[in-house]
């Protein structure tokens, strides 16, 4: 189902707040501290310290946050017109109006679920240094190309990890989402799938601590490759929680 314009608009603002505030990734390092203290995941810094990661929204972070144990992420620059421009240049299609004003006034990627909406060109990029235009373009290049299975109207938007990402279909102004995870087995098309979600829902339900990581699973009955569900993906994200204390 479509999302109305105005659930669009309630979407950007929310999103547009969470980067003003510097919450805008679901992972966010807190300050650095000379030992792991309390459990959880941490980071070492370059002076050999330590920074806790915390999950955005969860009581852990919240608690955190009160008691100015986390910074606010780096600001984020917008992505130039001519970026824009560019891209939907190579798309052939006007990019989706959310995701369009998105890049040109909140970021040029960084922000959103996974590792960040992946930038255009000059903005965010992926573990192998490409953004969300370099990823297109390389699937689309005989001579490089993976994924020669994909549609040319999908646009990849973000890493997870694991060679998973997200797509936006650009032909679309409501910009449906589609998934690809490989790593159950299938690298073809069988790793792509539709998600049930567009653009302004995909985004809030991210917003909400909602949104799950794509993963493929194989149907116990019909043995064919899908989407996780609902429930499947409750399972999945509880194995990945961080501790409470």
């Amino acid at each position: 189902m479509a999302v109305g314009q105005a659930s669009e608009e309630a979407v950007f603002e929310v999103v547009r707040e969470l980067v003003d505030d510097g919450e805008y990734l679901d992972s966010i390092p807190g300050i650095p501290t000379p030992a792991p203290s309390g459990g959880g995941h941490y980071l070492r810094t370059a002076d050999d310290g330590f920074r806790r990661i915390y999950r955005r929204g969860s009581p852990g972070y919240l608690r955190a946050k009160q008691a100015g144990l986390v910074e606010p992420l780096p600001a984020l620059r917008t992505a130039p017109a001519e970026a824009v421009h560019e891209a939907e240049t190579v798309i052939g299609y006007r990019l989706p109006p959310l995701l369009r004003r998105l890049y040109l006034e909140v970021g040029n990627g960084g922000f959103g679920p996974g590792y960040g909406i992946l930038g255009l060109t000059g903005g965010h990029y992926d573990d192998t240094g490409r953004g969300a235009l370099a990823l297109y373009r390389r699937v689309r290049d005989p001579a490089t190309s993976y994924w020669s299975f994909l549609p040319a109207i999908l646009l990849p938007v973000c890493h997870w990890g694991c060679g998973i990402y997200s797509f936006i279909d650009c032909s679309r102004p409501e910009g449906p989402m589609w998934a690809l995870d490989p790593n159950p087995g299938p690298v073809d098309q069988q790793a792509l799938y539709r998600e049930p979600v567009a653009l302004a829902e995909w985004l809030d339900r991210w917003v909400k601590g909602k949104l799950y990581q794509p993963v493929l699973v194989q149907d116990p009955l019909t043995k064919k490759w899908r989407g996780a569900t609902e429930q499947e993906y409750a399972r999945y994200m509880a194995e990945l929680d961080e501790p409470t204390t």
